[in-house]
């Protein structure tokens, strides 16, 4: 069950520790504000087929297929600086006959994570279970700055089964 296809349904967007998901199908936008609670789904700019859900939840359970559904590559030629821009594929588990989305994120946090999370995947002979969460991170810079950020986290749950198996 390979779900990084050439067509994606939609794509997850991490920021002030929430998700915001858009995508072309109004019906899909309608299915994750039901799903995950949500503010209604909206057309973003002059799109007709461009819509936003921003779910309630912070976490939710993805299926992923294996470590190919991770590709990590440098932003920039100057990779002590910036962090490498880490390109996850997955289904919702809770809807994965709605088909493939995307997440892009440049965290650190995030890029860190990837050896332990392909060898989890790994592990997992196929398909598997997991838990995708947005963390919000709040600091203070030496100059006395406060700067929050939105960090996305995978949790490897165990082999995923079935679609009918974990559904709500």
């Amino acid at each position: 069950m390979a779900n990084h296809t050439a067509t994606f349904v939609g794509r997850f967007q991490c920021g002030q520790g929430s998700w915001r998901v858009s995508t072309g199908a109004e019906e899909g936008a309608a299915v994750i504000g039901q799903l995950f609670g949500r503010q209604s789904p909206t057309q973003a700019g002059n799109e007709a087929d461009h819509f936003e859900v921003l779910p309630r939840s912070i976490t939710m359970r993805v299926v992923i297929s294996g470590p190919e559904s991770i590709r990590a590559g440098v932003l920039t030629a100057a990779p002590r600086y910036e962090p490498k821009c880490i390109r996850l594929s997955f289904r919702l588990a809770d809807a994965y006959a709605l088909g493939g989305f995307r997440l892009s994120s440049a965290s650190w946090d995030l890029a860190e994570s990837v050896p332990a999370l392909m060898a989890a995947l790994s592990g997992t002979d196929g398909d598997a279970l997991c838990e995708l969460a947005a963390e919000t991170v709040e600091f203070t810079t030496r100059d006395g700055v406060a700067l929050s950020y939105c960090r996305p986290s995978i949790k490897v749950i165990g082999p995923w089964h079935a679609p009918d198996q974990h559904t709500a």
